[in-house]
């Protein structure tokens, strides 16, 4: 029997002291997912992003950090979770393959 997972999303916003604050969208904003099936986890800014945090934070803990991207077309994976940094388009997408029971929780993007 497959498991349904539920993930949810949020947005996590940083200002360094000489960037002005910018806005950053989540897609989807929240989303059912089957076990074993493949997820994508879309943030965009408003402006352009110098740096993209993402974290993960599971019910009732704090923030686990995920991964950092910092240069146009970076791409980050470990484990079963690969993050791409698009400077250009301004946004990243974070990819989860074969979703598992673990995996549930709340997923932030956070940008400088």
């Amino acid at each position: 029997m497959e498991a349904v997972l539920q993930v949810l999303l949020g947005i996590l916003g940083f200002q360094a002291a000489r960037v002005s604050s910018q806005e950053l969208e989540q897609s989807p904003q929240s989303l059912i997912v089957q076990e074993g099936r493949n997820l994508t986890i879309n943030c965009t800014s408003s402006k352009t992003l110098h740096g993209l945090h993402w974290y993960k934070q599971k019910y009732g803990e704090g923030l686990i950090f995920l991964m950092m991207l910092q240069k146009g077309g970076e791409e980050k994976s470990h484990e079963k979770i690969t993050a791409k940094l698009d400077e250009k388009r301004q946004q990243s997408f974070l990819h989860i393959t074969a979703c598992q029971p673990s995996h549930a929780g709340i997923y932030l993007c956070g940008g400088d």
